[in-house]
């Protein structure tokens, strides 16, 4: 029901609008395989701010239209590399050659909590306690997020993270007990083939 469709658009727009008037003259670099890109595209809209946004470059036409359909004249797209990882590397490039804010689509504490909402908008729907809650794991923003509402609100609540067999970034970074940099991945889902989980994130999942 969020108009880009995604949880992304929470994340994204609480920490950019939470920049200064100067970081959000500069302008912000994101790297995504679409959705965030879609949360970071519609914010630059709303706050009047100029956005470059790295996706790589199997990404769907389809994500690549919505993020120009949300940004309209505020953001340039630029496809590179084979997976997120790749468009993150060339992103954090460009921001340090700009002197641009990096809005990361997940290892950033503005952006969990952002994330976070949507826990707070579970326990106001639902009167009766909640046994488990089943949360799909890619950079690890949204199982962060809703890790930690629960842990304070739901503390019952079993969490229960679910990624993709070909990109068990949390699961190896857990039974390793250190955030672990998975080499090989498989890129089928999109959305959550991260080859590294971030660590803002593993901390908190790993409580």
């Amino acid at each position: 029901l969020q108009q880009v469709r995604s949880y992304k658009i929470r994340g994204a727009y609480n920490k950019m609008s939470s920049l200064s008037e100067d970081d959000l003259e500069r302008g912000v670099v994101c790297a995504s395989a679409g959705n965030h890109a879609q949360g970071v595209a519609f914010s630059c809209n709303l706050l009047k701010t100029n956005g470059v946004i790295f996706m790589p470059t199997p990404t769907p036409k389809q994500k690549i239209e919505q993020v120009n359909m949300f940004g309209e004249d505020f953001v340039k797209i630029i496809l590179v590399g084979d997976t997120f990882d790749d468009a993150k590397n060339e992103a954090l490039k460009y921001c340090s050659d700009h002197n641009s804010t990096f809005i990361h689509p997940f290892d950033d504490e503005k952006v969990i909590e952002g994330q976070g909402t949507v826990g707070l908008e579970i326990l106001n729907q639902l009167k009766e306690p909640i046994d488990y809650l089943f949360v799909p794991v890619g950079g690890g923003g949204l199982a962060a997020g809703l890790s930690s509402v629960f842990h304070q609100l739901s503390p019952a609540t079993k969490v229960v993270g679910v990624e993709p067999k070909g990109a068990p970034s949390l699961s190896v970074s857990l039974k390793n007990r250190e955030n672990t940099l998975i080499d090989k991945i498989e890129k089928f889902v999109d959305g959550a083939a991260v080859q590294k989980v971030g660590d803002l994130n593993f901390n908190i999942c790993k409580t």
